[in-house]
């Protein structure tokens, strides 16, 4: 086959692939939208829950609310999002994967700071306390097998490419001049 066919049909499958690329990105785009208008119109400040879960979740509300007035997206995408990437995070971490373990670690990091910000002064303490617990229960099964010590590889040495020879060469010595030649010099005889 010629290189020119050859290139022409390179081409073609790579605008193909492009194309089917460009397609499935307007089709998850669209998937996105229709997710984030079915999303329950709810008040993101007011209380979700009053038991345990209530003293860690009230607060990321409060504070993604207060946060987002200026957006164009709502309080509760936003609340939606936060929740995504948290579970995101959690289930990677679980399966092993670098970057989701990053984006828990950054994810509850961030959390914990928004229960701080908007906690009032009196319970900030003990609602923040109960974040890190919370969050540090859950990343026992998450960050597990998670090591910070270096990985040193040690291999073995290779044989080397050359031979060894152990040899002692000594060079031919001179004569010295029969005129001023000592006693006790006697040249060396090789064989």
């Amino acid at each position: 086959m010629a290189n020119w066919i050859k290139a022409l049909l390179v081409l073609a499958g790579v605008c193909a692939v492009i194309i089917l690329l460009d397609t499935a990105g307007d089709i998850f785009d669209a998937a996105l939208h229709r997710l984030a208008d079915a999303v329950p119109a709810t008040q993101v400040g007011t209380s979700g829950s009053d038991d345990f879960w209530g003293v860690v979740d009230n607060p990321i509300r409060s504070y993604i609310a207060q946060h987002t007035a200026g957006l164009t997206d709502s309080g509760s995408a936003v609340y939606t999002f936060w929740q995504l990437t948290g579970l995101f995070g959690l289930i990677g971490g679980l399966i092993g994967s670098t970057g989701a373990r990053i984006t828990w670690t950054v994810w509850g990091a961030a959390s914990i700071a928004a229960v701080w910000g908007a906690t009032p002064a009196d319970d900030r303490t003990i609602a923040t306390g109960f974040a890190v617990l919370a969050w540090t229960l859950a990343s026992t099964r998450a960050l597990r097998g998670l090591s910070l010590r270096p990985v040193i590889h040690n291999f073995p040495p290779t044989s080397p490419a050359f031979q060894p020879q152990i040899e002692i060469r000594i060079p031919a010595q001179a004569t010295p001049p029969t005129d001023d030649t000592p006693d006790n010099i006697h040249p060396l005889h090789q064989r």
